[in-house]
């Protein structure tokens, strides 16, 4: 037959295509409103399917997703208040008109319009044995397009799949795979969901069949991104033998290699296509995807750090995050934080104060002598100006003061160079998203890297209860940071939290912090400064059972929708 693809697709909420070219290096980015309508050729196929890969490139698609994974957990404190909705996703204040998540929810069922027009011709496409290969791997690359994007929308709006309510019992977003304009799905279950995902995903691994000679390019999906994709999907269901094995195929393909020393405390700013560990990324390009397609004041990494006088700077690490990163000092990982020194100079100790359901940071002048901290600034709150140094059981230094009222309360103290500081919260910034190729807020989104699969197998060998080949996969990522590596154990329990840190540590300002909480039933901690402390109610801790641990349908998509479609609630 020959490949044809209907004058326009129309998606479920009866959008008209808009994708965008994208091929190669060069990613230029051109209109593609309605797509040819006969004679289509296998490369124009193929030019369909690189606009699914630039749509993902749109601010509010891959930074919405950002700020829902990110904003949304335990590792960042907003240093003001703002009128932008972003607020939303970091203070749980949901909105059925918010633009953000009706932009994810209108790109995704674009892509999947794009992707089951172009299914629906490649699979019953007559090839010859010459291009079998390649039509081939172009489906495997739709079908976990498509498998991704459900993955993102319904991660966003539908719970956990391991929600205590069940999968089967909780609604997920409605499942299209096929190109008939009038057909109009309800919200399938989350489980439903999953097992389409798991189906699409396993037929692209096994579509996507490439000699191993094959130029590694982790701009576009391969077989060994499907894996990827599905050791990730296996986790977050608890299906731990499935998830090792897939995690496992990962990192025995040959294909990659963690980055060490200097070339991993570097690894936002280089070239994707050079970066031996990124496993898949959404590809920006210098100077291209810059200023004129909002890679600027708009991008991921502008709330977490000023470059170049570029960005806004008011997303810092939280105190809890640091409380674990400080452990070890020498962790490489404190080279995505850049502290901005006060002009004047001179040291702080630095400690947060609880009082009233509020945490906020207390900052004091310190001056050294000789190997002690005497306090120079209000030093009457304190019994004694001068720090208090203890030595810790495990050996290390631990710094204190003791206040002069309330029974002489203890504060554990950090003592540091002086440092900026905004509406009280001093100046951290988060470097892990910007300065690709030195160029301030560029930033190609890493979707998966090598690491996480070692942090998935690990995970799922301990809940298997292989503790010995857990820590022995957790050590690998430790040592990589260059701190102590853990001592064997017969704690599941412990071994499990060893791991779980671990996570946070390393994938921390990568979107899936706010769904590692809660795929473990874990309860959000907010007990840290930040203005999510800010308003009524204060947001201090969130269960995993919370309503808003979901968003809301945009109430656009729900009125446009030909039929009932439920709202969460």
């Amino acid at each position: 037959m020959k490949l044809t693809i209907i004058p326009l697709i129309k998606m479920l909420c009866c959008f008209s295509v808009v994708a965008l070219l994208f091929g190669g290096c060069d990613l230029e980015r051109l209109p593609y409103d309605a797509v040819v309508n006969e004679g289509m050729s296998i490369g124009e196929a193929e030019s369909v399917t690189r606009g699914t890969y630039a749509k993902m490139k749109e601010e509010y698609y891959y930074k919405t997703i950002h700020q829902v994974g990110e904003y949304g957990g335990d590792n960042i404190l907003l240093s003001g208040t703002t009128s932008d909705l972003l607020f939303n996703f970091y203070r749980y204040t949901r909105s059925t008109d918010s633009y953000y998540t009706a932009r994810v929810w209108l790109f995704t069922y674009q892509m999947i319009g794009n992707i089951n027009s172009v299914l629906s011709i490649l699979e019953s496409y007559e090839m010859s044995e010459s291009e079998k290969e390649f039509v081939d791997h172009l489906i495997g690359e739709n079908l976990l397009l498509r498998a991704f994007a459900y993955f993102n929308c319904c991660n966003i709006f539908g719970r956990p799949y391991r929600d205590a309510n069940g999968a089967a019992n909780n609604p997920g977003i409605p499942i299209k795979t096929v190109t008939d304009i009038d057909y109009f799905p309800p919200r399938a279950s989350v489980a439903e969901v999953y097992e389409q995902m798991i189906k699409d995903a396993t037929r692209a691994a096994q579509k996507m069949k490439r000699s191993t000679s094959t130029p590694k390019n982790n701009n576009y999906v391969t077989q060994e991104v499907a894996w990827a994709f599905l050791s990730r999907v296996y986790l977050y269901m608890g299906r731990w033998e499935e998830a090792e094995a897939y995690a496992d195929s990962v990192i025995n393909s040959g294909r990659y290699a963690l980055l060490q020393g200097d070339q991993y405390a570097k690894y936002p700013q280089h070239v994707p296509e050079s970066n031996s560990e990124t496993i898949w990324c959404i590809r920006m390009v210098k100077d291209a995807d810059f200023a004129d397609y909002y890679m600027d004041w708009y991008s991921v990494g502008s709330l977490y750090c000023t470059i170049d006088e570029i960005g806004w700077g008011e997303m810092y690490p939280s105190e809890s995050y640091l409380t674990l990163l400080r452990e070890n000092p020498s962790d490489l990982r404190f080279a995505f934080i850049e502290n901005q020194p006060h002009p004047g100079g001179g040291l702080w100790m630095v400690y947060v104060n609880e009082a009233n359901n509020q945490w906020t940071y207390v900052t004091k002048e310190v001056v050294q002598e000789g190997n002690d901290y005497r306090i120079t600034e209000s030093a009457s709150s304190y019994t004694n100006p001068i720090v208090q140094k203890e030595t810790t059981p495990d050996g290390k230094i631990q710094y204190y003061v003791n206040s002069a009222t309330g029974g002489g309360t203890r504060y554990n103290v950090w003592i540091e160079p002086k440092l900026e500081d905004r509406n009280g919260y001093p100046k951290r910034y988060i470097l892990k998203t910007s300065y690709q190729e030195q160029q301030s807020q560029l930033y190609s989104p890493v979707l998966f890297r090598l690491a996480e699969m070692y942090l998935t197998r690990a995970e799922s060998r301990c809940q298997q209860g292989e503790l010995p080949e857990a820590i022995e996969d957790l050590n690998v990522i430790r040592n990589r940071a260059q701190i102590p590596e853990r001592p064997q154990s017969n704690s599941d329990e412990t071994v499990l939290k060893w791991i779980l840190d671990e996570r946070r540590l390393e994938l921390a300002w990568e979107a899936q912090r706010k769904y590692d909480i809660f795929r473990n039933q874990e309860i959000l901690d907010r007990k840290y400064p930040g203005t999510h402390l800010s308003g009524s109610p204060v947001l201090t801790e969130l269960a995993p059972s919370d309503p808003r641990v979901v968003e809301f349908i945009p109430k656009s998509e729900i009125d446009a929708y030909p039929i009932e479609l439920q709202q969460n609630p």
